[in-house]
């Protein structure tokens, strides 16, 4: 069964991806739905944030973050620093958000038809593994949503940015590191919805390839597996 069209397609990539990505497979413009869902999620819940924080709060926040291992004269520079681009966060934040995820998505794309290679009936090209890596990606409407949902709830204007912005985290949710651990920063950027989308490019790749379960696992999961590790050795040094 496949999706029969691309707003089908919306709700499919959650419910039933298979259905999506069958329906992707060989749709026409479909793809573009998922990236403006994808870019006016991540914008709105930048816009929403910076316009309801407190930006004396945000920027002692990101002081403290910054300047964990810096001696006193380092900390002034890094808080003059962030204090002169504090009211232009909001547009590095939107612009900054959209542009880093068609970037990412960009070299993953080219990720996944390397690997297709390896299936000798694959036909795709680089723009449809373009379209599929978008749809691999739509959880990160549901973490924005989550993220908009948290700011608007908020008791005061203090809101945390890492609270609201990586509170999916294992970090947050499981282990509760705190920012001077070398860790920190690795645990924060793993959530949930990474696993989400690599559970999505698992059946995409199953959907559009004649991998089985295992080999679309492994390629799914491949490129966080490498990026994590490195990270974790980085840290660990």
């Amino acid at each position: 069964m496949k999706s029969p069209n691309a707003f089908s397609a919306l709700i499919d990539i959650y419910i039933s991806p298979s259905k999506a990505f069958n329906g992707v497979e060989h749709a026409k413009g479909w793809s573009w739905l998922a990236l403006f869902c994808i870019a006016a999620a991540t914008a709105a819940s930048m816009y929403i944030f910076y316009t309801n924080v407190d930006l004396q709060f945000l920027i002692n926040e990101q002081v403290t973050a910054a300047s964990v291992d810096a001696t006193i004269g380092e900390q002034k520079m890094i808080r003059q620093a962030i204090e002169q681009n504090a009211a232009n966060q909001i547009w590095f934040g939107m612009l900054g958000g959209v542009f880093g995820l068609i970037i990412m998505n960009a070299l993953m794309a080219l990720y996944y038809m390397l690997i297709a290679k390896l299936d000798p009936n694959s036909q795709h090209g680089y723009g449809a593994w373009y379209g599929f890596s978008l749809w691999t990606m739509m959880p990160v409407v549901i973490s924005s949503l989550g993220t908009i949902a948290l700011v608007m709830l908020a008791n005061s204007d203090e809101i945390s940015q890492q609270a609201v912005f990586n509170y999916a985290s294992i970090n947050q949710l499981i282990v509760g590191l705190d920012v001077s651990s070398p860790f920190y920063t690795l645990l924060e950027s793993i959530n949930v919805f990474t696993f989400w989308s690599i559970a999505l490019a698992m059946v995409g790749l199953k959907c559009w390839t004649n991998f089985s379960t295992n080999k679309a696992l492994l390629f799914a999961a491949l490129p966080s597996i490498i990026i994590f590790a490195i990270w974790a050795l980085i840290a660990a040094l």
